[in-house]
């Protein structure tokens, strides 16, 4: 059974670009179905995205979903953005390997 670390899901983000598209798509599953349809965060619950980031990083998970990969600008905005949400990944990881 693998543990994972924050600093080794920010390693992950920063030097995988496989890991950001998971990362975009494992943040998503935790908004709710309203947040997502609206692309919005309207649910202060620790989970998911932020309100700043709630539009952009749900168009790149509806885009990730439907098939299609991110553009390279994308991919490096999705890249900034998902940082912040170390924690809540290093959670789901850990979570998913218990």
């Amino acid at each position: 059974m693998t543990t994972y670390t924050k600093d080794q899901i920010k390693e992950m983000l920063a030097t995988r670009d496989i890991a950001v598209a998971k990362g975009v798509l494992a943040i998503y599953a935790y908004q709710t179905a309203v947040e997502q349809a609206a692309e919005s965060t309207n649910q202060d619950n620790g989970v998911g995205f932020n309100g700043a980031d709630a539009p952009i990083l749900s168009s790149f998970a509806k885009q990730l979903q439907a098939g299609r990969t991110l553009s390279v600008k994308q991919l490096a905005i999705a890249r900034r953005r998902i940082l912040k949400y170390a924690g809540q990944l290093c959670k789901i990881a850990n979570a998913k390997t218990a």
